[in-house]
């Protein structure tokens, strides 16, 4: 199997086609939050407004963001959540806890956002699992088999890539925007995960500009994500290795493919994940870690507490 299929072809890239910029990330998380309007994106997030209206349009007709009227005559329009939106909420949790232990920010570093159940008022403890009431990820356990239909997809068009960091009040999903937040970013992370390492090997799996390739590499090295290692000293030559950090990207990979399976791959998934210890496949879900209850936003509520007392 050419590794270019596997790599670009797989569930995870055809997610982050689609929501893999800052932007869009940070978009979602402000939906989470509860915005539904135009105005209120813009003045939460400094967003430009060309990049707002883009991002609105392509969450909308991919089926993220529904569109709506707000009725009483007003020419106004609202977007909300739709199931397949309101589905990466767990997703954008596992980006937040690794967020946090990787690339807080102060206000991370003081508060910590912890969830409750709404029903029960029980503290739920997110994390990523097989499948629903089953049994937490163990990355070291986890492979793949390649399917029918694996195909790379094309890359998105290019997009205003967002420049300068933003320090919101919102405890989630902020600084990791900054390491992770574009597409090539992410196929050369995907190229890591599978074990390439070497600049000629991750240049013809992703099939980017070498230019481009070079930055998010130093990127990713400066970001701490992966570590660059000289194996050749004349001329020098380099392997590129995933850090702790790095490594610890895999359960939002893998909560990424599952909702990838679950709503962008309608003939099946061209790529199963399979516990290797069972054969078993795994059909990723971000569940509460005590119930097996897969998350979702609707019954959840968040606050802000002292990130010490979280802890205990």
């Amino acid at each position: 199997m050419p590794m270019r299929l596997l790599i670009m072809g797989n569930p995870v890239a055809k997610a982050f086609a689609i929501i893999g910029d800052a932007w869009t990330q940070l978009i979602l998380r402000e939906a989470f939050y509860g915005a539904r309007r135009f105005s209120v994106w813009r003045e939460r997030l400094n967003i430009p407004r060309s990049v707002l209206t883009d991002r609105l349009k392509r969450l909308v007709e991919v089926g993220v963001l529904d569109e709506r009227g707000v009725g009483g005559g007003s020419t106004r329009t609202e977007y909300h959540l739709s199931e397949m939106g309101l589905d990466l909420f767990g997703v954008a949790v596992i980006q937040g806890q690794w967020e946090r232990r990787w690339a807080s920010s102060p206000l991370q570093d003081r508060y910590a956002l912890t969830f409750y159940d709404r029903l029960s008022d029980a503290r739920v403890e997110p994390a990523v699992f097989d499948h629903k009431r089953g049994h937490v990820v163990d990355p070291r356990h986890i492979g793949w088999e390649a399917r029918d239909g694996l195909e790379a997809i094309p890359a998105p068009t290019s997009r205003r890539r967002r420049t300068q960091p933003i320090e919101t009040d919102r405890p989630m999903i902020d600084r990791s925007t900054d390491v992770m937040g574009d597409y090539w970013s992410w196929g050369v992370l995907a190229a890591a995960f599978f074990r390439l390492r070497r600049f000629d090997a991750i240049h013809e799996a992703l099939g980017v500009a070498t230019n481009i390739l070079a930055d998010r590499l130093n990127r990713l090295v400066l970001h701490g994500i992966l570590r660059k290692d000289l194996y050749q000293k004349t001329p020098p030559r380099f392997e590129y290795r995933l850090t702790e950090a790095g490594r610890d990207l895999f359960p939002m990979i893998i909560a990424m493919h599952g909702w990838s399976e679950r709503w962008l791959c309608p003939d099946g998934s061209p790529l199963h994940l399979i516990d290797k210890r069972t054969g078993q496949r795994v059909t990723p879900v971000v569940c509460d870690a005590e119930t097996g209850v897969a998350l979702d936003p609707r019954r959840m509520r968040w606050e802000m507490e002292d990130a010490v007392t979280a802890k205990s």
